[in-house]
């Protein structure tokens, strides 16, 4: 009967490292589609490891480089289900089946020198002190994981590059080789001094490894609103400078329909006369004059109209067809977050209507009620955008200096307590925002 209790206790803690070992990773990448862990695959990927560690204990005590077959599995897992770069993909499926290596092998050496056991005792036993070093190793892999969870949640805003995830793999693989010669040392018969320094040694690795995560990590971050202020800091000055033209373009647009009458008495006079070849003439060069406007848009708030209208001329030019239609009123929106907002809701468009063949269409809408903006953009698609790019992340090269676009938006949002939607409807991509006033 106590055989029997002891495998059920070795099957519930290897299918309880197993499911937490899934669950870790799927908590830090995320499902590709946003389901469930269950619905993701976690949970036959958690069995599946369960298996396996069962299978590989009842021939070793420890596994030693038999974990590769554990990382194998969680990679599998990582690579078919879950989001994220692949390097960042091998690094949690190795982390969380290290940790775990890493800290069997602590808490076994910590209580062989406690109880003056042997590790090969402490493994293989069934006894109190064997039950004691598993429960407590358990509880250790619990607080690690829920403490290395909350560093990574933070990266997750700021992901790490290719040469930062190298640079914890490195580290990462040195210890798995230093704890490996460790514990073949540990699982030798040596004196109780020695232990004790192995317990030490396996302890500074731990806490090596901690500490290059967060350091990397919060040194990315750091990094990475660094650039990212560096960069607004950029296309607010692209901005002013974008306002000062487009403003004047449309104080040329103003008189120029200022002056409208004026030349219609002037084309009446010449027909009058029967000067038509210079009537002709005058129309020509009116005509010329007036192209620049495109299609016109006149509200309160001369900023709106420069955007607006220089970005429907530029959409006209790329043989898109537009529509506009806006309330005249913006009170209680800055107007750097209307320049913003506005400016980079039709370069997204734009952008995307570029790819369009035929039919290339935008739809341009402001409505307001007592206490909010509604800013509604759609234009024409031809494959689904949020299908195939979830995460509306840019497909241009240097991801650095373009898709900021869509977090601009995001973030004049949020300001206004708001909110912002993007979805698709009938071959249109639509892009929702509301603020709040």
């Amino acid at each position: 009967m106590k055989d029997i209790l002891w495998v059920l206790f070795e099957i519930g803690i290897n299918l309880f490292q197993g499911v937490l070992i899934s669950h870790y990773v799927y908590s830090i990448l995320g499902d590709k589609e946003k389901r469930s862990f269950i619905k993701s695959g976690g949970l036959v990927c958690g069995f599946v490891l369960t298996a396996v560690i069962t299978l590989i204990n009842c021939f070793i005590p420890f596994e030693g480089l038999y974990i590769c077959a554990y990382i194998a599995i969680v990679f599998f897992y990582s690579l078919l289900r879950l989001k994220g770069k692949v390097l960042k993909k091998l690094f949690t499926s190795s982390f969380s089946i290290v940790f775990i290596s890493i800290f069997t092998v602590l808490v076994a050496n910590f209580f062989a020198v406690l109880f003056h056991m042997q590790v090969n005792d402490i493994f293989t036993n069934q006894s109190l002190e064997r039950f004691i070093s598993v429960v407590v190793c358990q509880l250790f892999i619990l607080y690690i994981y829920k403490l290395t969870l909350g560093i990574f949640r933070h990266e997750n805003k700021s992901d790490l590059s290719n040469h930062e995830w190298l640079l914890i793999l490195a580290v990462l693989f040195i210890s798995i080789v230093i704890s490996i010669l460790l514990t073949f040392v540990a699982m030798q018969e040596i004196p109780y001094n020695t232990r004790w320094l192995i317990v030490i040694c396996i302890s500074g690795i731990i806490i090596i490894n901690i500490v290059t995560v967060y350091l990397v990590v919060n040194l990315s971050r750091k990094n990475s609103a660094v650039r990212e202020n560096q960069l607004l800091r950029v296309q607010q000055k692209y901005q002013q400078q974008y306002l000062e033209n487009a403003e004047n373009q449309y104080e040329t647009i103003r008189k120029l329909r200022h002056d409208f009458k004026n030349h219609n008495i002037v084309i009446a006079s010449l027909l009058e006369n029967g000067d038509f070849e210079k009537a002709k003439e005058f129309v020509g060069d009116y005509l010329d004059q007036m192209s620049v406007s495109g299609t016109f848009v006149n509200t309160d708030n001369n900023i709106v109209n420069a955007i607006i209208n220089c970005k429907a001329e530029i959409a006209k030019g790329l043989n898109i067809e537009t529509s506009i239609v806006t309330v005249s009123d913006f009170s209680g929106i800055d107007d750097l977050d209307l320049c913003s907002l506005i400016s980079n809701m039709f370069d997204n468009a734009i952008d995307a209507c570029r790819k369009v063949k035929e039919n290339r269409q935008i739809h341009f809408s402001i409505k307001k009620d007592e206490s909010s903006y509604t800013f509604c953009m759609k234009n024409s698609i031809e494959g689904s955008v949020i299908q195939n790019n979830p995460d509306l992340i840019t497909t241009k090269k240097d991801k650095h200096l373009h898709g900021l676009g869509t977090k601009i938006i995001k973030d004049i949002a949020k300001k206004y307590n708001g909110m912002a939607d993007f979805f698709e409807n009938d071959d249109f991509f639509i892009c929702c925002i509301i603020l709040k006033v």
